[in-house]
């Protein structure tokens, strides 16, 4: 854990808040956000910039926002735990991880959301078209608030394939181009908080690695503990890792606190080794416990969760992917027309089945191509609007394609550069002088 900046610093400028990309690992810095509440509420109110990129922005408006972090950290496990009832997650085409961003923000965030976060909030978001990183921090509407947010928390292929749009501008995770965002001008020192080990100011405590590994400007230990952890925060393995993270965060954050003598009635209770910091909030009110789950009650699981996801409408069914716009809704063959048409099907096979033998073998090989035919007819509003989808889906694809490139080619070159600055050079130096020496 970096060092914090001297208590006396803290308190002659109060510093902003800069909370990282973090996936569902967000619970980790909502239990930052918790123990600040507990323990220096004045750091949070007296911020005069709170940043956050990708899912740390949704942590950054809650603090803003005023909104529970123990109600945000419940919603994450909540919609955690649904995912595990489906083949691959948050990965499986049924689940919309945007819409249900946007049900829980509809859901928690203010009336007043946007006159609260106008020049106080910092959402960091990736410009579609060239790359380039972009800080809102002014927002004229409730919505307005909500759209920077989903931008913010876009990951192309993972939330989908069309991106959400900014007055008009298309916008990706803002983690791409900033991991750690701050601000263009700073005007004062920035409190960083991040769940992954590194040069943050709260973040797990990991020994040292042999190698760094460079994220959008930001610095990570490149350990197997990261690497578990950014897993997590894209795959969450098991609910009980991101419950644990909300535990860290807190006691990572009452750490800081007590070391840099920031709180002002802290609460000196020493946190014994085999157990975690409780506070007057019920930090456990998730039923966590799956891994006991029999195969029929994950069926039933599956049933519920389905019903519940489409009730709050972030279940993205199929069809929706490939239905016409509102104003040409897809209409499905009338009961009539699939009762003639299956009739049909079975006469003409019948027919041919009365010639002999010949007629019955042409019969089989002419089956596959009656299944065909009907499979074509029955889903050709579907084909339609895929060929007339395809030029726009390319589009996107190119784009998501190219962000990701960038991103992983500057991860490579950065991380090599700065081990081979700080790690092989030293080692080269000191050959070189042994060498001199020698002479």
């Amino acid at each position: 854990m970096a060092p914090g900046v001297s208590s006396c610093h803290y308190r002659e400028v109060p510093p902003s808040l800069s909370f990282s990309g973090s996936g569902f690992l967000a619970t980790y810095q909502l239990g930052v956000a918790q123990c600040f509440l507990n323990y220096a509420p004045w750091i949070l109110s007296s911020a005069p910039s709170v940043l956050g990129a990708s899912a740390g922005s949704l942590v950054a408006a809650a603090v803003v926002c005023e909104m529970s972090p123990v109600t945000i950290r419940d919603e994450v496990l909540n919609f955690a735990k649904q995912m595990k009832a489906f083949t691959l997650g948050p990965l499986n085409p049924s689940i919309n991880v945007l819409q249900w961003l946007e049900c829980v923000l509809n859901k928690y965030l203010p009336a007043d959301a946007h006159q609260l976060a106008n020049g106080r909030l910092a959402v960091a978001v990736t410009r579609m078209a060239d790359s380039k990183l972009t800080i809102m921090s002014e927002f004229q509407s409730r919505e307005d608030v909500v759209q920077a947010l989903l931008c913010s928390c876009f990951v192309p292929g993972y939330c989908g394939l069309l991106p959400p749009s900014f007055k008009g501008v298309y916008y990706v995770d803002g983690g791409f181009r900033s991991m750690q965002p701050t601000m263009p001008v700073p005007c004062s020192s920035t409190l960083t908080v991040s769940p992954f080990s590194g040069e943050s100011d709260i973040c797990p405590l990991d020994s040292p690695s042999m190698w760094d590994m460079v994220v959008s400007g930001t610095t990570l230990k490149g350990n197997m503990a990261n690497s578990f952890r950014i897993i997590n925060a894209l795959y969450p393995m098991a609910l009980e890792t991101l419950a644990e993270a909300f535990h860290s965060g807190y006691k990572d954050a009452f750490y800081f606190l007590e070391n840099n003598n920031l709180a002002q009635h802290m609460i000196f209770n020493k946190v014994s080794q085999n157990g975690p910091i409780y506070y007057n909030q019920n930090i456990d009110s998730m039923d966590l416990e799956v891994k006991g789950e029999q195969e029929e009650e994950m069926k039933e699981g599956r049933e519920t969760t389905t019903q519940r996801c489409t009730e709050k409408g972030y279940m993205r069914s199929i069809s929706t992917e490939i239905e016409s716009p509102k104003d040409q809704p897809t209409k499905r063959p009338t009961l009539r027309f699939e009762i003639m048409r299956h009739v049909a099907l079975t006469n003409v096979m019948s027919y041919l089945s009365m010639f002999g033998l010949p007629a019955k073998i042409l019969s089989h090989l002419l089956l596959p191509l009656m299944v065909s035919f009907y499979a074509v007819v029955q889903s050709r509003k579907r084909l339609e609007v895929l060929v007339r989808q395809a030029p726009e889906s390319l589009f996107w694809v190119w784009h998501a394609v190219r962000h990701f490139t960038l991103f992983f080619y500057e991860i490579v070159v950065y991380s090599l550069k700065k081990n081979v600055r700080d790690r092989v050079m030293p080692t080269i130096l000191l050959f070189q002088w042994l060498k001199i020496r020698a002479r």
